[in-house]
């Protein structure tokens, strides 16, 4: 079923690999400052006048649904990858690699999805 990658396989899609990990690692970095912008906005929301209250919070839910299309952007790249990396490892290296995998992505599940709902605590 799954092949080792060869040294043509490799160069015909190296272009391919570099654009989806760039853009892996830009929604990454997407995700992180908009949990880091609402979080900043959110402190500065108590004591203005209501108009600039109201503005401010357009802008939080704006910056709250970059931070969902990041995440969307995370999740579909970061399948791409795990389809690369399965094609270029030794099934034999694939059942000692899989626990590592599954408590990595366990990690990246509650850090992203605690923050995406911390976020939305933020804004509502």
């Amino acid at each position: 079923m799954w092949r080792k990658a060869g040294p043509d396989d490799v160069a015909d899609n190296r272009y391919f690999w570099i654009v989806n990990n760039f853009l892996h690692d830009m929604a990454t970095g997407t995700w992180a400052a908009c949990v880091l912008v609402v979080w900043l906005l959110a402190g500065r929301r108590a004591g203005i006048q209501p108009e600039a209250a109201a503005a401010l919070l357009d802008a939080m839910r704006l910056v709250f649904q970059l931070a969902l299309v990041a995440l969307v952007v995370i999740g579909a790249t970061g399948g791409v990858r795990l389809g690369y990396w399965r094609r270029q490892s030794d099934p034999s290296e694939l059942a000692q690699k899989r626990r590592a995998l599954i408590v990595k992505h366990t990690a990246f599940a509650v850090i992203y999805g605690g923050g995406t709902v911390w976020l939305w605590s933020l804004i509502r």
